[in-house]
């Protein structure tokens, strides 16, 4: 049987928001998923949001001890920026993902002492909000995580921003394995603000996850998409769930489009490619979409080469093309010799 491929919450994490006339302006960039432009523009100046907006950036790249030098420099230009102290935070909690154990316990106490400094500073700095409740749901007592602290911070985040703040609520149902409250939040979501395109796309990322009201979901990522079509969820939504239903003239109108409203962005097809592959459907036409994402560079926190490589390795295996397919799935181990899945396949084919 098939089914919907679309991982919802892995959508969340990458849907950012745009703001109007963000060219040339690296905060803007950097909120729209333009995260390259952001970067080169921050380069040029030398005011603290734009070292804040630069080491956010890095961070996404893994460069972090670079990113930590520039959240330091920003911080040290303006001490009584929010926004700095959070890009310092940001840094060192990517930073402590990667580190060994040692080094992490270190990381793991900068960021809080920098996500606290930021919230201290704007109350309502979503962003910290957001980061300090992950961190106190995963973080040992030995760096300061406290699950106690939670339930207020949770408050405090809802009456900032109500989306935000059901769509946490969400997740953490989910984590109970309570469906039925996490739909209820994503629904409040909208309810809070019904012209919110976020909320709109986490909620039709829940319906399209399972098969639960795929027409629904269809219609909810579009209206998102219409409000701000630089909403990379959206047409990911959209791309994902025609590819599922095998329409094709409406899957390559959407993909062109998406292409265009998000200045060059190629996340959709990405995303047609991988359910087909995950259905196997029509191999060739998941080849040519893999392979048209492959053709541009994709932005930092996109989903990576090697996981493309991988899904157009399997595209050719179900064209019966065997070594190309054990070509492709070469790259993606050399791209990252840590992704199980390539390797996986790549063992299997090889016999």
């Amino acid at each position: 049987m098939t089914r919907f491929a679309m991982g919802f919450l892995w959508l969340m994490l990458v849907s950012a928001p745009a703001l109007a006339g963000a060219e040339g302006d690296p905060a803007a960039l950097y909120e729209r998923g333009a995260y390259r432009r952001a970067a080169a523009a921050a380069a040029q100046r030398t005011d603290a949001g734009s070292l804040a907006v630069l080491a956010r950036v890095r961070a996404l790249e893994g460069r972090y001890d670079e990113a930590v030098a520039l959240a330091e420099r920003a911080v040290k230009a303006a001490p009584g920026s929010a926004d700095a102290h959070y890009a310092l935070s940001e840094a060192h909690g990517l930073a402590a993902r990667s580190a060994g154990v040692l080094k992490s316990l270190g990381a793991g106490k900068a960021f809080k002492r920098e996500a606290e400094a930021a919230l201290a500073i704007d109350p309502r700095h979503v962003e910290s909000m957001l980061a300090l409740l992950e961190f106190h749901r995963m973080a040992p007592g030995i760096v300061g995580g406290d699950k106690k602290k939670r339930p207020a911070l949770l408050d405090q985040l809802t009456a900032a921003d109500p989306v935000r703040g059901w769509g946490m609520r969400a997740q953490d149902a989910l984590r109970d394995r309570d469906t039925a409250r996490a739909e209820q939040c994503w629904r409040k979501a909208v309810e809070a603000d019904p012209a919110s395109a976020r909320a709109k796309v986490a909620l039709a990322a829940w319906l399209a996850q399972g098969q639960r009201d795929l027409p629904l979901a269809e219609k909810l990522a579009a209206e998102a998409a219409e409000l701000e079509p630089w909403r990379i969820a959206s047409w990911q939504l959209l791309a994902g769930i025609q590819a599922f239903g095998k329409r094709w003239a409406e899957l390559d109108a959407t993909l062109a489009r998406s292409e265009v409203a998000m200045e060059g962005r190629r996340d959709a097809w990405y995303a047609a490619g991988r359910q087909l592959v995950s259905d196997k459907v029509e191999p060739a036409r998941a080849e040519r979409y893999l392979r048209h994402y492959l053709a541009a560079e994709p932005e930092p926190a996109a989903p990576a080469p090697a996981a493309a490589r991988w899904r157009l390795g399997l595209a050719l295996e179900q064209q019966a093309r065997k070594a190309e397919a054990i070509a492709e799935l070469q790259t993606a181990v050399k791209l990252d010799p840590k992704f199980d899945p390539a390797k996986k396949d790549l063992k299997r084919l090889k016999g």
